[in-house]
């Protein structure tokens, strides 16, 4: 998948969970990321993109803010790479590699856009407003509802960490 497929489903993902848009976003492209800044050069869709690594990560970090990051990992980038002829290996390069609906979406083709456009569409025009709350950080609401004041609500509202 390309980068723009993975940005706009991670996106929509921190849209319909209520996560950080810059943590879920960044998620979604880092096993890519990692790949690029690796001393020794690693194979594409290698341990970068491993299933078990990531989900352990989750489940460990699952209570800290990074937990937004690896969500848009799991999936803004696995999911969607799971997707593909190549699919994601379970733990490295040379395991056994998962496909979802039978791996039969190419990378830039018009099926990749055609999926990544239906889940931004979904999420962003059909959800609209509604977000799954998971991390009770919706700063907008408690403000309109006046719950916190102004100061907190602007002191808070970006807020990465």
């Amino acid at each position: 998948m390309t980068w723009a497929s993975h940005i706009i489903v991670g996106s929509a993902t921190a849209k319909v969970f209520g996560l950080n848009y810059i943590l879920t976003t960044l998620g979604a492209i880092l096993p890519d990321l990692a790949e690029m800044i690796t001393p020794k050069r690693v194979q594409h869709r290698g341990i970068t993109h491993s299933i078990a690594l990531w989900l352990a990560s989750l489940v460990l970090l699952w209570s800290t803010p990074i937990r937004d990051c690896l969500l848009g990992v799991v999936i803004g980038h696995l999911f969607m790479d799971s997707l593909t002829v190549m699919g994601v290996p379970i733990l490295d390069e040379n395991s056994r590699r998962i496909t979802i609906l039978g791996g039969r979406i190419r990378t830039a083709s018009a099926g990749e856009f055609a999926i990544s456009g239906i889940i931004a569409f979904v999420a962003f025009v059909m959800l609209g407003s509604f977000t799954l709350d998971a991390s009770r950080r919706d700063w907008r609401a408690l403000h309109d509802k006046r719950v916190i004041d102004r100061k907190e609500y602007y002191d808070n509202r970006f807020k990465v960490f």
